[in-house]
């Protein structure tokens, strides 16, 4: 099945630049220009990730980003890459992991040797194995951390899904530590939440998380525990 991309607010340059890089992939590439109908086309056609250039706007940024990711938006659950120009790729980066509801950020002189890459990890689901495990996570909004407790309901290589998670937008990045079974350390790292649980259909409030780094070797530890669940 294909990757179905939409990139916006960027020029042909790049979206040719891109279809070039993509070529014989699985990923479905898109040109949507930047205007009054945008938002509409994206929350009414479902993609995998959304790509956006920058610099531009940040209120129209925010508020673009605000309905992608509200109830009923056919790509709530999209990845949102922000494609900067080279200068100014830090700034693009303070929107990542706020709670804005981005999901990463590169240069265009990147383009070539991470698109591909950071596409695919974007969309990428790997096997999930059911876990209800306690789990602690701490965010930190605005400069200061907020702890909390909730529930693993399933976990694999990449992410997992918490239960009795309260409603954080995707791009938002949190500490967390799962308590494992028969192991006497928890895992601990960082993880970017993803995606929004659909109520109707999973049965459960929640959210569903991508890892992004472990502590000393707990990736490892993890992935030893769930090959035995497997096998």
């Amino acid at each position: 099945m294909k990757r179905k991309v939409v990139m916006t607010r960027l020029g042909r340059d790049a979206f040719e630049r891109a279809s070039e890089v993509v070529r014989g992939s699985d990923i479905e590439l898109h040109h949507q220009p930047w205007g009054d109908n945008t938002l509409d086309f994206v929350q009414t056609t479902k993609f995998d990730a959304i790509v956006i250039g920058f610099p531009g706007p940040i209120t129209e940024l925010r508020r673009f980003v605000k309905c992608v990711r509200s109830p009923g938006s056919a790509s709530q659950n999209a990845g949102i890459l922000l494609l900067a120009e080279p200068d100014h790729l830090s700034a693009a980066k303070t929107f990542v992991g706020i709670g804005v509801g981005i999901n990463r950020a590169i240069a265009t002189r990147d383009l070539e040797r991470l698109f591909v890459t950071v596409i695919t990890d974007l969309t990428t689901v790997a096997p999930r194995i059911p876990l209800r495990a306690p789990t602690r996570v701490v965010l930190h909004l605005q400069q200061r951390p907020l702890r909390t407790f909730c529930q693993t309901e399933n976990v694999s290589e990449t992410g997992m899904l918490l239960r009795g998670f309260g409603h954080y937008p995707p791009g938002t990045t949190i500490e967390f530590e799962i308590n494992i079974p028969g192991q006497s350390d928890p895992i601990r790292g960082s993880a970017t939440i993803a995606r929004t649980t659909n109520v109707d259909h999973e049965r459960l409030e929640g959210v569903g998380a991508r890892f992004d780094n472990f502590l000393g070797t707990d990736r490892g530890r993890l992935t030893d525990y769930l090959n035995q669940q497997i096998h």
